[in-house]
């Protein structure tokens, strides 16, 4: 189930093997995770660094560390937040078949909200990008991915036109769980 790590972030690969069996349901929701002795021991790491990967775990909402209780296994869909979508996106078609249903479903009323928004509080300079991502979504020589970038692109565009945060640290999120860039220029 686990394997010995051999790079140098060793907290980070940690973090991946764990994260990965958790939310695939190898560990489920209140199952005590091995002893740090044990775990470190299976992973061929020393303490330090897989407490620094549990630490991030449940940063992530994923654990939840107990002084003299272990590192218990915590349901996600009720302790993690949007940053954990990047990491549920990979898993689509065997554990989370629903995901990008979810995805688009949240995108669609995302939108609704955004253009509302942005029809309020647009200023020129988010007019001309938009108008700049128009152009660009129209070059006859896009492909598939070129479309799916441009389609971000506008919807970012578009979250920045409405100048609300909250919703462009939102579209961040999603960008990131599609693993397109961060940002346009």
């Amino acid at each position: 189930m686990l394997k010995p790590i051999e790079k140098q972030r060793v907290a980070d690969e940690i973090v991946e093997q764990l994260r990965s069996l958790i939310l695939t349901g190898k560990y489920v929701p209140g199952e005590k995770l091995p002893p740090e002795r044990d775990l470190a021991k299976q992973l061929g790491v020393n303490r330090a660094s897989l407490r620094e990967a549990l630490k991030k775990l449940e940063h992530l909402g994923l654990v939840r560390i107990r002084q003299g209780d272990g590192t218990r296994v915590q349901n996600f869909m009720e302790t993690a937040g949007l940053d954990l979508i990047t990491h549920l996106v990979p898993f689509a078609n065997d554990t989370f078949p629903d995901i990008i249903r979810d995805v688009l479903e949240f995108r669609r009323f995302f939108g609704h909200q955004v253009v509302v928004m942005a029809a309020e509080r647009a200023q020129e300079h988010h007019i001309d990008r938009l108008r700049l991502v128009a152009q660009r979504a129209a070059e006859p020589d896009l492909d598939a991915s070129g479309v799916f970038f441009q389609d971000f692109e506008f919807y970012i565009a578009l979250t920045a036109a409405g100048q609300n945060r909250m919703m462009m640290l939102l579209i961040n999120t999603a960008k990131s769980s599609s693993r397109l860039p961060r940002r346009i220029h």
